[in-house]
């Protein structure tokens, strides 16, 4: 009789255990991901760039690495996509440096696409793929709004569309 009342107690706990277990891995309850968004558009590139183009960014902390989509709409010619550090507002020679590529068309100058819209480029940034900044110093960045995305085309090389990254939550 002591044996079963053992066996049974053995096996309730470990069920305790389980469910337990099993709980803590419920994403209902689980912190969610960390999100940030640049949402482009010309007024933000400063200076006389007009454009009926627009475009955005999102990026998604995911710990080890962070995922972006980039979606543009009425944006033609675009040669290239980065993210800069700094302030969206610094234009010229004041601009912040780059420091991510995050779409470089596979076409060479006078072959860039066409007008777009919709889903142009996605991808994953993690600390091997990011020789100039760590997903650490990124993350301090974004959450401070110390980085901008911008979109350049052929009609305006030094970047039609732009915006400072920031968090959504």
């Amino acid at each position: 009789m002591r044996r079963q009342v053992r066996i049974v107690a053995g096996i309730a706990g470990t069920l305790a255990l389980v469910g337990a277990a099993a709980s803590c891995g419920n994403d209902t309850t689980a912190p969610a991901n960390k999100r940030y968004v640049a949402n482009l558009n010309a007024a933000a590139e400063g200076g006389t760039i007009t454009s009926a183009g627009s475009g955005v960014v999102t990026f998604e902390d995911k710990g080890n690495l962070i995922t972006w989509s980039m979606t543009l709409t009425n944006m033609t010619n675009v040669t290239v996509s980065h993210i800069h550090l700094g302030d969206a507002t610094k234009v010229g020679a004041t601009a912040g440096p780059v420091i991510i590529n995050l779409f470089v068309p596979n076409r060479g100058p006078g072959n860039e696409i066409g007008t777009v819209n919709g889903l142009v480029a996605e991808g994953t940034i993690t600390n091997a793929n990011s020789p100039t900044v760590k997903l650490d110093s990124l993350r301090v960045l974004f959450n401070n709004s110390n980085a901008y995305a911008n979109v350049h085309t052929a009609a305006n090389p030094g970047g039609e569309i732009r915006d400072q990254i920031h968090p959504v939550n």
